[in-house]
């Protein structure tokens, strides 16, 4: 999915041709009405199969377009700020193949900007039990314990794998379908695993495929701030997630919980903001 990243987009395709071998695949890209020549560049590529949205569908309802002009047995949700380093598309169908038919979903160890530091690749689903302990850390200065997961040699289960590097069973779309469309942005793939889980099936992460997700940089690599828009929308989907998860009762109480974030966010500095911010939204 593309929207106004022309530049970094071209750099993800290319990255993908480059490296991709001994595998049938094919790259199909939405365009979320890009005003920056994206379309114009990439409608001419005869790589790719391009789909113009005619607007701005956000990330879920994008990845859903997309998915009803593939093919293949596997669906790749790759995020356009992502460069593969080795044959990474091969290596998450051959390893997939070998795993039991409850895996839905795959991704890898993401990398940073570096190509070595480890980036944010996968977590917990949120809850309201993980909000107040996060709460309850800031007033009480306690880290808030978090689940973590449990490694092996090869593999490891998680409860969900950022959207950013995606690799599911087609079959399971087929069954469970894909992104909830009510979320425009953050919290779908969350939302998405949720279900999946519901039914049975889990999320792993492998260690060979190589990625680096750039993650809220700007086409410079110079790190970005989440507009106040993107920090509405983030708020926004959290308090969606919660409604579809929880039941009313629930959900009332999770909103009190939120309330009680305020207090200690006023006494945060600007800098304490931006740290908090950058963590909680640059995730695809």
């Amino acid at each position: 999915m593309n929207y106004n990243t022309r530049e970094i987009t071209q750099n993800c395709i290319e990255s993908i041709f480059q490296h991709t071998k001994g595998i049938d695949f094919e790259v199909i890209l939405v365009d979320n009405a890009s005003t920056d020549g994206s379309i114009e560049l990439f409608e001419k590529d005869t790589r790719l199969k391009f789909i113009e949205s005619g607007k701005n569908l956000g990330f879920g309802k994008a990845n859903n377009l997309g998915y009803t002009y593939s093919k293949g047995k596997y669906i790749f949700l790759l995020n356009s700020d992502t460069i593969l380093l080795n044959n990474a598309v091969k290596e998450f169908f051959e390893i997939h193949e070998k795993m039991p038919m409850n895996v839905a979903c795959l991704g890898c160890v993401l990398k940073a900007a570096d190509g070595m530091t480890e980036n944010n690749s996968y977590g917990t689903f949120p809850s309201i039990s993980q909000t107040l302990r996060s709460v309850l850390s800031l007033y009480f200065r306690h880290a808030p314990h978090e689940k973590t997961a449990v490694s092996d040699a090869d593999n490891f289960k998680v409860d969900y794998v950022i959207g950013a590097d995606l690799f599911i069973r087609r079959n399971v779309i087929d069954h469970m379908h894909l992104f909830d469309s009510d979320f425009f942005m953050y919290f779908e793939e969350s939302e998405m695993q949720y279900r999946y889980s519901r039914a049975g099936y889990e999320s792993r992460i492998i260690h060979t495929p190589s990625i680096i997700h750039l993650e809220c940089v700007s086409i410079n690599g110079s790190r970005k701030m989440p507009s106040l828009k993107q920090r509405l929308m983030y708020f926004e989907s959290m308090f969606l997630y919660m409604r579809k998860r929880y039941n009313m009762l629930q959900y009332l109480f999770f909103r009190v919980v939120v309330l009680l974030y305020i207090p200690t966010f006023l006494k945060i500095k600007k800098d304490g903001w931006n740290k908090i911010l950058k963590l909680f939204i640059c995730k695809k």
